[in-house]
């Protein structure tokens, strides 16, 4: 089987993260990376994006820079016909979004959003409860989410943006996670209502949330004010029982979820991507649903 050569357009936390990731699964190798800030790591750096895409030797593109560059590095990968993994969100505006995700249909690239719930052992069995018919007919979803501060403490090298209002806040980094999972479980989901607080940095410090999924209601409420740095329950209620996804790895049901998917999922589910196949990654579709509506809750009391 082929080994694929990564490019990473980005290493910050989460660019470092994944090359560690991808350096320990066997059918990838970290070959080349660019950030300004030239951090020390283990394989070469170029000055551009460009100059790494088009001369890097690399076979797919990670990119994990702000949400603003991401549809550059998409152009980038596009004109280079490169596959491309881009961080959720996939960007920071409707408009841009959109624009990603026309560009790699048109072009017919192998293309995906990184979001955690897409392949990850706990999301795949919820999912498998939830279609099994387990919990009888979903009646509602909630999620509850509290953070100590914003960012939290783990991301204190990760740049300004992230506190910031143009790309930043929890709703992009951390709701857009479960909106994605919602999507997928119930199908395109509708905002109904939305109402934002926020703090003297322009981000949000409350946000609360209806989106509609069909007749079943997926109700957010989030905010900063927790006594952890990430506290979150992903409840789904049925007529017949209920499951929770809890603290992104728990999930807290009575029933038999099925066997557990090994830590190497979502990796295995890039692999099949670059090959051609079936795979259980986040389409630029999905994407693009997540970000408008994001950008919905977020515009909703600007």
């Amino acid at each position: 089987m082929k080994t694929y050569r990564i490019g990473i357009v980005g290493l910050g936390v989460m660019g470092r993260e994944m090359a560690a990731t991808l350096d320990a699964h066997p059918r990838f190798r970290v070959v080349a990376g660019v950030d300004p800030r030239h951090p020390d790591v283990s394989f070469p750096l170029f000055e551009d994006a460009a100059t790494l895409i088009q001369k890097g030797g690399v076979d797919a593109i990670y990119a994990a820079t702000p949400p603003r560059h991401h549809e550059a590095i998409v152009r980038l990968a596009v004109e280079a016909r490169k596959p491309i993994l881009c961080e959720k969100p996939l960007a920071h505006s409707i408009a841009s979004a959109r624009a990603c995700r026309d560009l790699v249909y048109a072009a017919g690239l192998p293309a995906a959003v990184n979001f955690s719930f897409a392949a990850r052992d706990v999301a795949v069995r919820l999912h498998r409860v939830v279609a099994s018919g387990a919990l009888g007919a979903v009646r509602d979803v909630n999620l509850r989410v509290r953070f100590g501060t914003w960012p939290r403490q783990w991301q204190s090298g990760a740049g300004a943006w992230l506190a910031g209002p143009e790309e930043g806040g929890f709703t992009r980094e951390v709701i857009s996670h479960f909106v994605f999972l919602a999507n997928r479980l119930l199908g395109p989901g509708q905002l109904r209502a939305a109402t934002v607080e926020r703090g003297d940095a322009g981000t949000e410090t409350k946000l609360t949330a209806e989106i509609r999924h069909g007749n079943i209601a997926f109700t957010i409420d989030a905010g900063i004010g927790g006594t952890r740095d990430d506290d979150n329950r992903f409840l789904v209620r049925g007529d017949k029982g209920e499951i929770a996804l809890v603290d992104w790895s728990h999930l807290d049901y009575a029933g038999d979820a099925g066997p557990v998917l090994p830590d190497s999922a979502p990796l295995d589910a890039l692999a099949d991507l670059l090959d051609g196949k079936p795979h259980g990654l986040a389409s630029f579709d999905e994407g693009l649903a997540v970000v408008e509506l994001v950008e919905r809750m977020l515009n909703a009391t600007a």
